[in-house]
């Protein structure tokens, strides 16, 4: 009866054992699964985006490289970096309200709006002094 009894105890406890592993792994499964649901929500072929372009800054955008390769032609450094300032500060000037002053700014320098900002920023600070 004493063995009978180890056997059963020993059974009872390989049974809790298994129970308590198998509950890690389940955990682990599903810890698992959650990634991979996250990196399956996440990866998006390039067809299912809709990609939504300015054709107005595509052609600035053209314009400007052209200008820069006439300006630089060697040196693609200057060219990168005179194309990247001149976005930034094309995107300023599209939030800035139409204005006189923005007018005028874009009549003296169509092409280049790093001293169209600058200039239009210099013209509101003195009339703000002015007035």
């Amino acid at each position: 009866m004493k063995k009978f009894n180890h056997y059963i105890s020993a059974g009872f406890f390989a049974f809790f054992i298994f129970i308590a592993f198998g509950s890690v792994d389940d955990q682990k499964s599903s810890r698992l699964s959650k990634k991979t649901q996250t990196v399956n929500i996440s990866e998006v072929h390039p067809q299912e985006v809709e990609v939504r372009s300015d054709p107005e800054k595509e052609a600035i955008m053209e314009k400007l490289k052209e200008k820069a390769r006439r300006d630089w032609p060697n040196d693609y450094t200057t060219q990168e970096f005179w194309i990247n300032e001149q976005i930034e500060s094309y995107e300023y000037m599209k939030t800035v309200e139409n204005n006189s002053i923005k007018r005028q700014a874009e009549k003296d320098w169509p092409l280049d709006f790093s001293t169209q900002k600058f200039w239009y920023e210099e013209q509101v600070k003195a009339k703000e002094r002015l007035e």
